[in-house]
């Protein structure tokens, strides 16, 4: 049996319960913020299915991916620990992200680690699970997990604390930089680059769902008949896959103001049926328009909620 293990990204249409927005916690000390985020966790609320809960193509691939492969889904979420994709929720909105309206960071005095924070958090967090008892109960072969750069920080220090024998098991999507991940893991990352978005690649997108797209490209054109395969034999099919790619040709792109946008995104929207992933490709890659992703984000979410409106 394969696992795959992904970070949530941005969260599906869903009113957050009162209460369980991290913006809406007092700043404090590491400890009395876990505790109170963990108290408000564990207070009656409405649950839905995990998997109506998060959105974002990097989350998408990744469930298309587990779902292709028949493998059991886990999520890192920053405001629950580590969970099943087949359990049930409150809806929630905390980040570990950096200038989020819902980053916990903010509310923690002095320096902020984000390891520290998980740390806390699997002991508050009555969703949570251990990701030690993921490795050891479900004796699987493969545990395939496509994590952002902030949550490979974030989850470092578990992964760091698996035996020799689990993190053979280990492959790691993402773009993080290979010289920011521990000496320990890096035999487990994949050598997917910046040619997952050349031309010839099936699987372009965007820097923010880069590690859900590799691990697609993984499970659809590696993994077959490789499963037995060890982390170097797999790096070397991965590389093997990619002989020939080209890297992305870059691209001078023009700015627009907010309202210039804003006037684009109406423009498109239905071409796109409200897609953000779809409108930020359409932006980049044929209106040849530069957006920051967050901006863009926000910008798009402003037009969706004026559309729902009327």
């Amino acid at each position: 049996m394969v696992v795959v293990i992904t970070n949530c990204t941005n969260r599906k249409r869903r009113p957050v319960t009162s209460g369980l927005s991290a913006a809406s916690l007092a700043v404090g000390d590491l400890a009395s913020v876990a505790e109170e985020w963990g108290r408000r966790l564990q207070c009656p609320a409405p649950r839905f299915p995990v998997l109506d809960l998060y959105g974002g193509r990097s989350f998408q691939e990744a469930k298309a991916s587990a779902t292709a492969i028949r493998a059991n889904l886990f999520i890192v979420s920053a405001g629950l620990g580590l969970i099943e994709a087949a359990g049930e929720i409150p809806s929630y909105a905390c980040t570990v992200a950096t200038g989020a309206v819902d980053g916990i960071g903010p509310k923690v005095l002095g320096d902020f680690s984000s390891a520290d924070w998980w740390a806390q958090l699997n002991q508050v967090s009555p969703f949570t699970i251990k990701l030690a008892d993921v490795f050891s109960g479900n004796g699987s072969e493969l545990f395939l997990a496509a994590l952002s750069d902030s949550y490979i920080r974030m989850l470092s220090p578990d992964l760091l604390a698996l035996a020799d024998s689990d993190l053979l098991k280990l492959r790691l999507f993402t773009r993080a930089p290979i010289e920011g991940i521990p000496d320990r893991l890096r035999q487990c990352v994949m050598p997917y680059d910046d040619r997952l978005d050349g031309p010839q690649s099936l699987v372009r997108g965007t820097r923010s769902d880069f590690a859900g797209r590799s691990l697609r490209h993984f499970t659809d054109y590696v993994l077959p008949g490789t499963e037995g395969f060890t982390a170097q034999q797999h790096r070397k099919s991965v590389e093997l896959a990619m002989a020939g790619w080209s890297f992305p040709v870059s691209v001078e792109r023009g700015r627009l103001s907010d309202d210039q946008i804003l006037d684009l995104l109406n423009k498109h929207w239905e071409e796109a049926r409200g897609s953000t992933s779809v409108l930020l490709r359409l932006f980049r890659d044929k209106l040849n328009v530069a957006c920051e992703q967050s901006r863009f984000a926000t910008l798009a979410r402003h037009v969706r909620m004026e559309r729902a409106n009327g």
